[in-house]
């Protein structure tokens, strides 16, 4: 195996690691951890091998820099609760199988972090398209306060940007209401790892879409165009 095809080798080994996890996450919002044991692992292995291959102190230091880093940031949003252990570990196999790569724009060559970073500006899209959506329904006449009179115009604000109100109860989509002695009031426990399905009728409810999906997206862009938040800083200075 020579240099030239290791780079295109570990890439598409983390690509399909990462769209087979997204998949299930998808399905069955269970991933395997052989998943990323053996897709973490074989990546390594490879980074390890592509070390020996071109060896430089830099590259080194770049390599260890960024498993570190973006290792320990994912698995300390993880222990903060702010999203499951799957995405962590995700995190954790990006960085192991191809941890320093140059796109055209970047602010850093960390691909573990710039996925992460990526697929949190991604996940924006949801708070914008509920702003959208929930608004053409207020603007067309329906009542989807009905109920909930007695909350501040904060809380409506905030429920409006997290949700929407659905006549159905679906899968994987959660509640955003509850009942206190008999009135209903909004929820915001979105960062909890023990939410429950939606099962009341006519209510509140927020879907629950995978960031791992948000996070492999990410990673293409990264890998294609580069990172997001150095474009947005472009754009705004």
């Amino acid at each position: 195996m020579t240099l030239d095809i290791l780079l295109p080798a570990r890439i598409t080994l983390i690509m399909a690691t990462m769209v087979y996890a997204s998949y299930q996450d998808w399905v069955s919002r269970e991933i395997d951890d052989k998943v990323w044991v053996i897709g973490g692992g074989v990546g390594a292995a490879l980074t390890g091998l592509d070390l020996a291959w071109s060896w430089s102190l830099v590259k080194l230091i770049l390599t260890f820099m960024s498993i570190g880093l973006s290792t320990g940031l994912a698995f300390m949003f993880y222990y903060m609760g702010l999203y499951g252990g799957a995405d962590a570990k995700a995190i954790a196999a990006i960085s192991a199988s191809l941890p320093i790569y140059y796109p055209p724009v970047r602010f850093h060559p960390f691909t573990g972090l710039a996925s992460l970073t990526n697929g949190l500006i991604l996940s924006l899209i949801l708070p914008v398209s509920f702003l959208l959506y929930n608004t053409y329904r207020i603007m067309r006449g329906d009542n989807i306060f009905k109920g909930f009179e007695h909350e501040s115009r904060w809380r409506k604000a905030a429920a409006i940007l997290f949700g929407t109100r659905v006549n159905h109860a679906g899968r994987f989509w959660f509640p955003l209401e509850e009942e206190h002695e008999g009135v209903r009031v909004f929820k915001f426990n979105l960062f909890s790892l023990d939410l429950e399905e939606n099962v009341r009728e006519d209510s509140w409810a927020t879907p629950g879409i995978p960031l791992l999906i948000f996070i492999t997206i990410g990673l293409v862009i990264f890998l294609t165009l580069g990172d997001l938040s150095a474009y947005i800083l472009r754009l705004i200075t």
